[in-house]
């Protein structure tokens, strides 16, 4: 029988070999899936996914439809978009039988145990209820699911001025306004700050900061017209709600000759809680005599850090490793992911793909779109962002002065995504 040109029911035959006429079905399969990701130590949010399959079906008045999942089966290819943007095809397949039946009551012949003598038994006929299967078929949907993390955009400000004789206070007033002029922020409205003196992280213990005001609050002043930098990062959650950190330095300071530094060594004037467990923090940071150290130069464990570069640092540098943690307003960690672009200054302000030090790392300038904040080192000290540009393989200083040739130059990149819960 055809309505308007669509075919709705035809004649099949069963396996029994009897002609029935079979119906016309249209099934919407829904769901989700969650991906589990083990370097994050967390799980996605579920990725919803929609199909449907067309079927025919004998299926009599009085029947119902069951369907049941006999077969699952995934794979997942990770892909990269036009612009450079990881992406994670996930491949499914269902594999599903559908039958119709209905609940039917069946007479069976059943013996009657006898009371006395067991081969006196009688012959008698009993009726159950059983599912009848009037009839069944086998499809299969291949799914492709595409994800995409959200990337959590941070919202970076540089507060910059320059150390002054013996001062130990600053203000809004003391900015340097042509790399800013927003002053010192609320600490309260962001996610985090640091501070940089000279290009050296300082421990908290070493400052106060309030809103437009800085407080140094060590004894040894830095050398006049010293460089001083605060960084402040605001990540936000699609509602708008600042998303909490929280900051730990890990001080102590170089051995001769010393790969391996533990909770022991730590410089308790400026903490004492040890070296933190790399799990459960976002991203970590090492500073040697303060320059950011490529991830390849050490590995970092609860209570453990090991250098692994063939020359040592001297004796009686500063070592900070930098612990930073931020979560969900439900207190998720949020772990991030982490490269950074090193190279060595040359007559030229422009930097490619070419220029990285291929020893510490080989993918090159990222595309800033595709991450949450970066910043850039010039010999340990962080630069303003009106000083230079990043495309994807590209930087460009935009200073007149250029800096001294082989000088260290360091681009980190820091991505955290909202895919887990």
């Amino acid at each position: 029988m055809t309505m308007g040109g669509i075919i709705t029911e035809k004649q099949v035959k069963l396996p029994s070999g009897k002609s029935v006429v079979a119906k016309k079905f249209r099934v919407v399969i829904k769901g989700y899936i969650s991906l589990y990701f083990i370097d994050e130590n967390c799980m996605s949010e579920p990725i919803p996914f929609t199909t449907h399959k067309i079927f025919y079906l004998y299926a009599p008045k009085g029947t119902n439809l069951s369907f049941r999942l006999y077969d699952f089966k995934y794979c997942i290819d990770e892909i990269c978009t036009n612009n450079n943007s990881p992406n994670i095809e996930i491949k499914v397949s269902l594999g599903t039988v559908v039958r119709s039946e209905a609940h039917v009551d069946l007479v069976v012949p059943a013996v009657e145990e006898p009371t006395e003598n067991v081969c006196n038994y009688k012959i008698k006929k009993a009726c159950i209820n059983v599912t009848r299967v009037f009839d069944k078929c086998f499809f299969t949907n291949e799914i492709n699911i595409p994800y995409q993390e959200e990337i959590i955009k941070a919202e970076v400000y540089l507060y910059n001025t320059l150390f002054y004789e013996n001062k130990i206070e600053y203000t809004d007033d003391d900015e340097l306004i042509e790399y800013g002029n927003m002053g010192i922020l609320d600490p309260q409205e962001v996610s985090y700050f640091t501070l940089f003196i000279n290009g050296v992280i300082q421990p908290s213990t070493n400052y106060e900061i309030k809103k437009g005001s800085l407080k140094l609050k060590t004894e040894d002043v830095p050398q006049n017209n010293s460089p001083i930098t605060v960084s402040f990062v605001t990540f936000k959650d699609n509602n708008g709600v600042i998303l909490p950190a929280e900051t730990y330095y890990y001080n102590t300071i170089s051995k001769y000759m010393r790969r391996e530094y533990t909770d022991e060594d730590e410089l308790e004037l400026y903490g004492n809680k040890g070296i933190l467990d790399p799990d459960e923090v976002s991203f970590i940071n090492l500073y040697i005599n303060g320059v950011l150290q490529p991830k390849v130069n050490y590995s970092v464990k609860k209570g453990l850090l090991t250098l692994l570069t063939s020359d040592t640092p001297h004796e009686g540098v500063p070592i900070t490793l930098e612990f930073i943690t931020i979560r969900k307003v439900n207190g998720q960690i949020l772990k991030a992911k982490t490269y950074t672009y090193n190279a060595l200054a040359h007559e030229k302000n422009i930097y490619t793909n070419n220029d990285e030090l291929k020893i510490y790392g080989n993918k090159g300038i990222l595309n800033p779109k595709n991450v949450s904040f970066y910043n850039l080192y010039i010999n340990a000290v962080i630069q303003p962002f009106v000083n230079y540009s990043v495309q994807e393989g590209l930087l460009t200083l935009n200073t007149i002065d250029l800096p001294l040739k082989d000088s260290p130059v360091s681009l980190q990149f820091i991505l955290i995504g909202n895919g887990c819960i």
